[in-house]
């Protein structure tokens, strides 16, 4: 034992002691020595009690704590065994042990194993320093998992847990889980296929699951255990009629399974969506929005958009806020006007409303979306290809051949002709018409191939006779009438000496019959200007040869360009390379022949979910545009060029896929419900941080038949949210978004069904058990099987985590009760020494006297 002072800054005050002899006057006489002496006592007492001495003393106490699990789930025969083991341990433990019981779930009407709030008891009943052990008899079943801080706890003190497994015998199959399967799409909503993923332990080996609504059977599926498993999962599909919340029930169905009909089904509520808003512009296919929706399913609420709207600016920016969806199906530029283009730009754009185009050569051939605001939304580009083209051409050649025309010149004039006429191809058509005081076809109006002939025509031509030109542009005038072709074209070649007449009407209404009349100049005349004239009044032109050197390049038509069709006809082989987003469970492998498609080529960042096999071009691509989503569908989607894929099966949901994938979330907000005992915490997170809409209005409900109540959430980050309050494990919480607000397009559901963080004390998930073994280990306890422990003498389990702390007793009462005595004591002589010594003496001298 050993003494200590717990403030010993106290006993500086006992310097002050000596000042009792000294003031107020020195002490003198025995009378004042006495009281000096009983006075010092007094203060010396006080100073040393205001200093709290305490002895002490070595504690070999240590604690052996033992947790008994007594919820429903255990056997009785291990619940007697648990008793008996108490009852040894008790007898066992000696005087520097102390011993206490504690046991969970032993309140049966709430059936549960809280086996972490058992360990939290089990630590605090060991002091902080003393040496203990906590016995963990369980079946390791716990409804809960909030045993982690609590191990912690143990783990950080050193104090072991031993475990004993109290496993009941037997197998019982049973449902521990039912939830939607993890999707890409935001929610369940009305139309989709919704999986629900049911988890069950011990599974038969054979049995069936059945999905209810009520009375109504949604979905029945027969499975087969999972062998080596302790838990087999089971999906079933179904499709919402309705939004809303929808609670439903699966049933396990077995004839080998005898267990608890309790654990035969588990009950949740689903937060099921509306249909996704969708405005339908389109009408080169009859029908298309109703035959579209039919193929979609009910997931979508088509609106035909009037084609008025289109042009007259009615599809505003309020109404395209509350649509998810625009598909432009087959729509040519022309049908809608700038302020619409707009509106749907921004709307992408700005508001992530989805875009689906789709169609043939209406949308994305000539008249399509080239050069317009659209093609800049969307993931592809045009790839608008052009043929040259020559158009046919009638070129009648006049040559003089009057006597002035005579030596080189008429060589010359048959040089420019041959010129003139390796211009022209086979489908055009030439003539020759020579003029020598009169005129004569030389060649009639043929075709070019007929080269020989033209040619020896040529050779023929001599000079010789007069000059008079009128006759023989009439007669060419007259031979154009009947021809049809692009081009009709008259070359006058003359060394200029002709006669004079009525010329510029008859080149004026040759001009106005759509014939070019041109002027050729053969030798260095001096008849230039007239020619010109002529030229000008026929809208050709003029040329001058004066020798062989100078030979003109006559230009008789001017080729063109013409834009090629961009719609190319099937069939075509077509293959998938999107992921599961995309196709979900269609075989992307068994898409079949497409029967057109535009040719597009796909822009960088963008993403091919279709492409035609060996040219690789987009029939399905995808990519982000701002804060919205554009897919295009290079295809009819309703049409002839798709009619093979309109008899396919997943034509159907796979179209429906694109459509979800592309449409703009309808819930810009995530909300997660957190449930810990009685505290809720609902964090809500949008997609778009502050970019994105208002936080909306919600309320919460405990149940279908309570109205619900408005609840606050503050901003911890930008589009981040949260809310929390309190509210009974035991109830449902439904979540509904959008209807304090009423904003477009904001509403959202989610749910939180009763005990969610908790489960059923008879349909715990093998895999979230308490793993007794691992726990003995971790805190160094030892583990083994209640079935086999030594109950008739049983050894007090091994201790740790203290080493025999020091117990300190309180001595500082003592000094003040020592204290208050020498002052009493000294009070008593203090009156005795003034009365009854005073008085004695006092008589004394009297009598001596």
């Amino acid at each position: 034992m050993s003494f200590t002072f717990l403030e010993p800054a106290w006993l500086l005050l006992g310097l002050a002691i000596p000042a009792i002899w000294f003031l107020p006057r020195r002490v003198r006489g025995r009378e004042a020595v006495e009281t000096a002496l009983l006075r010092s006592l007094v203060l010396a007492l006080v100073v040393v009690a205001l200093a709290k001495p305490a002895s002490l003393t070595s504690d070999d106490t240590n604690y052996q704590i033992l947790l008994v699990d007594r919820s429903a789930s255990m056997d009785a025969g291990a619940l007697q065994r648990a008793d008996a083991m108490a009852a040894h341990l008790e007898e066992t433990a000696g005087d520097d042990t102390e011993f206490h019981s504690v046991s969970v779930g032993s309140d049966q009407a709430v059936s549960a194993s809280p086996l972490g709030d058992g360990l939290w008891r089990a630590a605090r009943s060991i002091p902080a320093g003393y040496p203990g052990a906590v016995t963990l008899i369980s079946d390791g079943r716990a409804t809960d998992r909030r045993w982690g801080q609590a191990v912690a706890e143990l783990s950080s003190r050193g104090i072991p847990v031993h475990t004993w497994n109290a496993v009941a015998p037997g197998v019982d199959a049973r449902i521990v889980d039912l939830a939607p399967l993890a999707s890409s799409l935001a929610s369940p909503r009305v139309g989709t296929t919704l999986t629900l993923q049911a988890s069950i332990a011990d599974a038969p080996d054979s049995f069936d699951l059945v999905l209810i609504d009520g009375d109504k059977e949604l979905a029945r599926e027969s499975f087969e255990r999972t062998q080596d498993a302790s838990v087999t999962l089971a999906n079933l599909q179904f499709e919402p009629a309705a939004p809303g919340f929808l609670p439903i029930t699966v049933r396990l169905e077995s004839e080998s399974d005898l267990g608890r009909a309790e654990n035969d089904s588990l009950a949740t509520t689903l937060a099921i969506g509306p249909p996704l808003e969708a405005l339908y512009v389109g009408s080169r296919m009859a029908r298309g929005s109703e035959a579209l929706s039919k193929l979609v399913g009910p997931g979508f609420n088509f609106t035909q958009v009037a084609a008025s709207d289109m042009l007259d600016g009615g599809l505003t920016p309020d109404r395209l806020a509350g649509t998810d969806l625009v598909v432009l199906d087959d729509t040519p530029a022309a049908a809608i006007s700038n302020d619409t283009l707009e509106a749907i730009t921004n709307a992408v754009t700005e508001s992530g409303t989805g875009l689906f185009a789709s169609g043939g050569s209406g949308a994305f051939g000539p008249g399509g979306w080239h050069k317009t605001p659209i093609e800049d939304l969307l993931p592809i580009e045009f790839v608008q290809k052009e043929e040259k083209r020559d158009p046919s051409t009638t070129l009648v050649i006049i040559i003089d051949t009057s006597g002035s025309m005579g030596g080189q010149r008429v060589q010359l004039a048959k040089e420019v002709s041959r010129l003139a006429i390796r211009r022209l191809l086979p489908h055009d058509k030439v003539g020759l018409v020579e003029f020598y005081g009169a005129k004569r076809w030389a060649v009639p109006i043929q075709p070019a191939s007929n080269a020989i002939e033209i040619e020896r025509a040529l050779n023929r031509l001599n000079a010789g006779g007069g000059t008079v030109i009128l006759p023989a542009i009439e007669e060419a005038f007259y031979g154009l009438k009947n021809v049809r072709t692009r081009y009709k074209h008259v070359l006058i070649l003359t060394d200029g000496g002709v006669e004079t007449g009525a010329f510029e009407p008859l080149l004026r209404n040759m001009s106005e019959d759509g014939i070019n009349v041109s002027t050729v100049l053969i030798g260095s005349a001096a008849h230039s200007e007239f020619l010109v004239t002529l030229a000008n009044w026929g809208k050709g032109r003029f040329y001058g040869v004066p020798n062989r050197f100078n030979l003109p390049e006559i230009l008789l038509k001017q080729p063109t360009t013409a834009k090629l069709p961009a719609l190319r006809p099937g069939p075509h082989t077509v293959s998938g390379r999107g992921g599961p987003a995309w196709w979900g469970d269609v075989d992307s492998t068994e898409l079949p022949q497409l029967g057109a498609y535009v040719e597009t080529s796909i822009k960088p960042g963008a993403h091919k979910v279709i492409e035609t096999e060996g040219e690789g071009h987009p029939v399905l691509a995808s990519w982000n545009n701002g804060l919205g989503r554009v897919t295009t569908l290079t295809t009819e989607p309703t049409g002839p060029a798709s009619a093979d894929w309109q008899q396919w099966p997943g034509y159907g949901p796979m179209l429906a896929r694109a459509l979800e994938q592309t449409a703009r979330d309808s819930e810009p907000f995530r909300f997660t419900i957190e449930r810990d005992d009685w505290r809720i915490r609902i964090t809500a997170r949008s997609r778009f941080g502050d970019s994105g809409p208002a936080f909306p209005g919600a309320k919460i409900a405990g149940g279908p038949a309570d109205e619900g109540r408005g609840i606050a959430f503050r901003r911890l980050a930008p589009g981040w949210f949260e809310a929390e309050f309190f509210a009974d494990p035991a109830t449902e919480l439904r979540l509904n978004v959008g209807d304090l607000t009423g904003a477009a397009g904001l509403k959202g559901l989610a749910v939180s069904p009763a005990f969610s963080d908790v489960s059923r004390e008879f349909a715990v998930d093998p895999t979230r058990d308490l793993d007794l073994a691992l726990l003995a280990q971790q805190t160094g306890g030892v583990h083994g099987a209640l079935s086999q422990a030594n109950l008739e003498s049983p050894e007090l389990p091994s201790t740790g985590g203290g080493d025999a702390p020091l117990r300190r007793r309180a001595l500082w009462p003592l000094a003040l009760l020592l204290a208050l005595g020498a002052y009493l004591i000294e009070i008593l002589n203090r009156r005795l020494v003034n009365g009854l010594f005073g008085r004695g003496r006092s008589s004394v001298a009297g009598d001596q006297a």
